[in-house]
């Protein structure tokens, strides 16, 4: 017996007997209310989807995958159905860890440390979802996981190792692969659900394709030769989704005001971090709207007040600003000022690559993609300012002013 969940980007999503509970549990039910992408629907109003949908999007991805690669590989006698549904739930609590407003948070937390001193928070970089969510399987959904995956050995140690990235045997290498890697059910289902969501076509690649040319060698995952032009284009895809929608300046400017304000909450003692379960966007935006400071919530719900230095740092001219002498701007204005930063790389071969099987032997994309050379870095930086401040940030426009200037090629 199962249930059926429709899904815009997948279509049914099926619900197995052993995962209902889990799903059902209040810490997989609060990421209803945690969105995907922050304030992005400030640039995208449609980009209100949420982890929840997400989540669920990954599990479905990864079962997918895996029908294709046992039907393309050989030797992969582990993978059974019970094996496909616990890596399933693998992928389904990859982001259980997740708190308000996604990844903001977490840049919320660095700013509450850097910003304002305050170095008695939990906070781990953009691996402190992962680790939040660590606690809360083995807090919280340990029985679950040991009665409902009792033909696995250690069903709970099986989903930790395989989301802190440390996998103990084949098996749950290839399912760290399926969760995380270049190619991945988490990506898969992102670019295509945050495209949807934000009326664009940047993420848009041939899923059906893709999960299609999967096979397993040698301990990798890789597409088969002839699916080069399909890795292409999710890598592509990927890239597109960072350079237009992630990294639009203005999705920025408002999710640097929102970790303002978050810290602010926190270094002020009005939000606590111990209760997970009520640390929700809805929970967050109620604090925020009753703030002393009305600067942020005046941003965050009517858009006005704040403005960006029209050009953004890029190149070189990142290295114009001294981020030492703005932090402290930043707190001597309690956020009147932020400095904040995009960075990703969207691909490189150093360590781990997309591999490609031409049904003898394993090469790194780049051996045959001169394409994937216009996957580059992305970095560039922005600065947001209240209009009470505008007077102090004049020495910044006119640093970047003059270096975009020096850097502009002859006509």
């Amino acid at each position: 017996m199962s249930k059926l969940i429709r899904d815009p980007i997948h279509g049914y999503i099926e619900i197995s007997d052993k995962v209902l509970p889990i799903i059902s549990h209040p810490y997989f039910q609060r990421l209803r209310y945690i969105s995907q992408n922050a304030l992005a629907h400030m640039v995208y109003p449609g980009m209100r989807h949420t982890r929840f949908e997400h989540s669920l999007g990954v599990m479905y991805l990864i079962k997918e995958f895996l029908q294709y690669i046992k039907k393309n590989s050989e030797g992969l006698d582990f993978v059974d159905e019970d094996y496909v549904e616990l890596v399933g739930v693998a992928g389904l609590l990859h982001d259980i860890g997740h708190l308000a407003f996604s990844h903001t948070f977490e840049s919320a937390l660095q700013v509450t440390r850097d910003v304002y001193g305050i170095t008695n928070i939990n906070y781990q970089g953009k691996k402190t979802h992962v680790y939040n969510g660590i606690s809360i399987i083995e807090n919280e959904l340990t029985c679950i996981l040991e009665k409902n995956f009792s033909s696995h050995s250690d069903p709970v140690k099986f989903v930790i190792n395989v989301l802190r990235e440390e996998p103990k045997n084949e098996e749950e290498k290839l399912a760290l692969q399926l969760v995380s890697n270049f190619v991945d059910a988490d990506r898969g289902d992102y670019l295509l659900r945050d495209s949807y969501y934000a009326g664009v076509g940047y993420g848009s690649y041939d899923v059906e394709r893709l999960k299609r040319v999967l096979t397993y060698v040698d301990g990798k995952i890789a597409v088969l030769k002839k699916a080069i032009p399909i890795v292409e284009q999710f890598l592509l895809a990927r890239m597109y989704m960072f350079e237009n929608v992630y990294f639009h300046s203005v999705v920025g400017m408002y999710n640097s005001i929102l970790s303002h304000a978050i810290a602010k909450l926190i270094s002020k003692g009005k939000l606590v971090l111990d209760n997970l379960l009520h640390i929700t966007d809805f929970n967050v935006l109620a604090s925020i709207s009753v703030m002393e400071d009305q600067k942020f919530p005046q941003a965050i719900f009517f858009r006005s007040g704040y403005k960006r230095i029209k050009k953004d740092i890029e190149g070189d001219c990142l290295n114009d600003i001294n981020k030492k002498e703005i932090t402290e701007l930043s707190r001597e204005t309690e956020g009147g000022v932020i400095y904040y930063e995009f960075f990703d790389t969207p691909y490189r071969e150093e360590g781990e690559a997309v591999y490609i099987f031409d049904g003898e032997n394993m090469y790194q994309l780049s051996k045959f993609s001169n394409l994937i050379n216009a996957v580059k870095d992305l970095k560039k930086a922005i600065i947001v300012y209240h209009v009470n401040q505008t007077e102090k940030v004049k020495k910044y426009e006119r640093i970047i002013n003059e270096c975009v200037k020096s850097h502009q090629k002859p006509s």
